[in-house]
């Protein structure tokens, strides 16, 4: 009875030791699927860019999948990920356009594509630009991971105005990159947020790096600090 007791003990002992082990596995397994993902959109945007003109694909107006899809009703047009249908071939509601880590298990949209300067120009708001226009490449956000709950309807969101998940999530007028600490952010993963940058690298955050991520082209600069130019 006492070696059997024993036996036992040991047993909880590991499962007490690998539990932890295989979570962070599994978490840093999510993270690394969650990575790829954005490379495979980043890799859609270069395509669609090099099939039109060098334009990057435009954010929109709120659109929902599968009713409003095709932007009928938007006259800036379907939004981005509609515009990368030819490129990715998934529709919004595709596993590509989901984070793994998401709290909920939905088909919600957890990427935004970065706008703030485009809305922000004097002849604006523009809703494409030439991806030439990009100086600090490895700096400038081309897309990333929505982490705040005012994106998104319940159960995980509070975003009242919305009965139906936004396919067309872009931070021309509200931020949707925010990190744990700041007002209302999240970490999707436990290395942070992911950014896919606009020279096709992506990497994740634990909080905003004003060295390393910006929101302008040309210049270093956070989301609140860029202005029309």
């Amino acid at each position: 009875m006492v070696e059997l007791l024993v036996v036992i003990g040991i047993i909880a002992v590991l499962i007490s030791l690998l539990v932890p082990a295989l979570s962070k596995a599994r978490e840093s397994a999510k993270t690394i699927q969650c990575a790829s993902q954005l490379r495979q959109i980043g890799q859609a945007i270069y395509a669609y860019t090099s099939a039109n003109n060098g334009l990057l694909p435009p954010y929109s107006g709120t659109h929902y999948f599968p009713d409003d899809a095709a932007g009928t009703a938007d006259p800036n047009g379907p939004g981005w990920i509609m515009s990368l249908v030819p490129n990715t071939t998934s529709k919004p509601d595709s596993p590509l356009f989901h984070c793994p880590s998401f709290p909920v298990d939905d088909k919600s949209v957890n990427y935004f594509l970065e706008a703030r300067w485009m809305d922000q120009q004097p002849s604006g708001p523009i809703h494409t630009m030439p991806i030439t226009q990009i100086k600090l490449a490895s700096q400038f956000i081309l897309c990333g991971e929505a982490s705040t709950p005012g994106w998104y309807v319940a159960p995980w969101g509070n975003n009242p105005d919305d009965a139906q998940d936004d396919i067309d999530k872009d931070d021309a007028a509200h931020p949707c990159l925010l990190f744990f600490g700041e007002e209302a952010g999240y970490n999707l993963h436990h290395a942070g947020n992911n950014i896919l940058f606009a020279d096709s690298h992506v990497q994740a955050f634990k909080k905003f790096d004003p060295q390393a991520i910006t929101y302008n082209p040309t210049q270093l600069q956070n989301w609140s600090e860029v202005t029309g130019q």
